[in-house]
C-alpha cells in the first residue's frame, strides 16, 4: 500500500538535469552511496521534486538506447538516506514496459539494499508489448507521468 500511495501523490518538479553520459553522482541518485560508473552507451537524467506533504523525491532515469534498455527509479529521501520506491523498466530482451516494487516491505530500506527483491507488475507472461519506438525524450516523459512528477504530466497506468 505504501508504494501505491507514494507513487499516486503529485510531486512538484523543483529541478532536473539534461541527459548526461558522465558517471552518476550520489547527489543526483541518493540511493547510491558512491558514484555509479556509466559505461558502454549508458546515459542518465535526474529530477528533484517535492511531494504535497513536503517529502523530497528524486526521479533517476538510466538508459542505453543502443541496447533498447530503459529504467527509471523513484527515490524518497528519508532521515537515513534515499529509499527506492520502485523502478519502471523496459528491456528489449523480454516483454513490455513494467514496474518493479517490494509491496511486502513494511519499513523504509535505504541505500542500494532498497533496490533488491523487487517484484514485477504486470507479470512477465502477460501480453503488454509496446508498439512505438522508445527514445530518451519519450521514456523521460513516460517516467515523469508514471511517477506523477511535474504539474504538466498526466497520470500513466500500466
Amino acid at each position: 500500500m505504501r508504494v501505491r500511495r507514494l507513487i499516486a501523490g503529485e510531486k512538484i518538479l523543483q529541478s532536473e538535469t539534461p541527459w548526461k553520459i558522465a558517471d552518476l553522482p550520489p547527489r543526483h541518485a541518493p540511493v547510491y552511496a558512491k558514484t555509479k560508473p556509466m559505461r558502454a552507451g549508458w546515459r542518465w537524467r535526474s529530477a528533484r521534486a517535492i511531494g504535497h506533504n513536503g517529502d523530497e523525491f528524486y526521479l533517476v532515469a538510466e538508459c542505453n538506447p543502443l541496447r533498447d534498455n530503459w529504467k527509471a527509479i523513484l527515490i524518497q529521501m528519508c532521515a537515513d538516506g534515499g529509499s527506492a520506491i520502485g523502478r519502471l523498466e523496459f528491456h528489449a530482451s523480454h516483454p513490455g514496459l513494467h514496474f518493479h516494487a517490494n509491496c511486502e516491505r513494511s519499513g523504509v530500506e535505504t541505500g542500494p539494499e532498497s533496490l533488491h527483491r523487487l517484484g514485477r507488475r504486470p507479470a512477465a507472461d502477460r501480453r503488454h508489448r509496446r508498439t512505438a519506438p522508445m527514445s530518451e525524450a519519450v521514456f523521460w516523459a513516460r517516467a515523469k507521468a508514471f511517477f506523477r512528477v511535474g504539474p504538466e504530466q498526466e497520470a500513466l497506468d500500466l
